[in-house]
């Protein structure tokens, strides 16, 4: 009974000071609102994006968010000669340099920096040929000219199903066989066809891998196939083999199989002629230079 009497006096007066401080506390209808708006706040207005590298010629749409209805937007370039903007936000590169978008919401100015960089011209893969374990990834690299360009390489995969390839040359291999990755940029040859580099990529188990790079480098004598020759014999003996159930050695029944096509013994006899012919005529040249 005395607990419960005293948590009756604790509660009444608690009650009693709560009322006489009220006056001295100003809670008024702004002190809610305050906590109110911060649920409703509009979000700041932004842009699409706050910078980008252009490849000189290109373009871009810049776009605004969160803009109210019946907002004002403009847009304007620093230099119009690097890279200029139209009423619509569509940026368009126009010589290699740097400036400034300026777009204007109201009274809100957002902007966004414009690289421009020059095309390139001349596209290689560091790989011509690249051999992937099932289920394994790997990089294929490109070499780009001139050195500066801001274009970036086109992947895309013959065969995706066998391997596919990401924008940024990711492989990934996901079935047996053979197919070809191409990388391709803007500029064209005379023919007017785009620039590109190929490379081959065998998928094959993981632990032929290494055999399969093994094998092809003991066998120089394989460049002195036509590079598209070559190329065709393997994609035949690759998407015909993994096709069957076939018994004994992969590394054997390739060896067989370009040794029918190209005769590998004749090949290496050439490529040894050509090697020893190179060395007579350098050193033949050396002699002549001392004298």
């Amino acid at each position: 009974m005395k607990k419960f009497f005293y948590k009756c006096i604790l509660t009444l007066g608690l009650s009693l000071v709560f009322t006489l401080l009220m006056p001295f506390f100003d809670i008024n209808s702004s002190t809610v609102q305050a906590f109110s708006v911060e649920t409703g706040k509009r979000e700041d207005y932004r842009l699409n994006l706050r910078s980008i590298t252009l490849v000189k010629g290109k373009s871009y749409p810049l776009k605004v968010y969160n803009l109210p209805e019946k907002a004002q937007v403009s847009f304007k370039s620093d230099d119009k000669e690097i890279a200029s903007v139209n009423d619509e936000g569509v940026i368009t590169a126009n010589k290699v340099g740097f400036t400034v978008i300026r777009v204007l919401v109201n009274e809100t100015e957002l902007t966004c920096e414009v690289t421009v960089g020059p095309p390139a011209f001349s596209i290689k893969l560091t790989k011509s040929r690249l051999i992937i374990g099932l289920d394994k990834s790997d990089f294929l690299n490109v070499i780009l000219k001139p050195t500066n360009t801001v274009e970036v390489a086109r992947f895309s995969s013959k065969d995706p199903s066998i391997a596919s390839v990401s924008a940024g040359g990711r492989i990934t291999a996901k079935q047996l066989g053979l197919t070809y990755v191409f990388a391709e940029i803007d500029a064209t040859d005379s023919t007017g066809a785009r620039r590109y580099d190929t490379c081959t990529v065998i998928v094959t188990h993981p632990d032929e891998v290494p055999l399969l790079e093994d094998y092809f480098n003991e066998h120089p004598e394989l460049d002195m196939v036509g590079k598209d020759e070559l190329t065709a014999a393997l994609d035949e003996f690759f998407n015909s083999y993994y096709q069957k159930e076939s018994s004994g050695s992969m590394i054997s029944a390739l060896n067989s199989y370009l040794d029918s096509k190209f005769n590998l013994a004749q090949l290496q006899e050439a490529r040894e002629a050509l090697i020893a012919k190179y060395q007579s005529n350098l050193t033949e040249s050396n002699s002549n230079n001392k004298n």
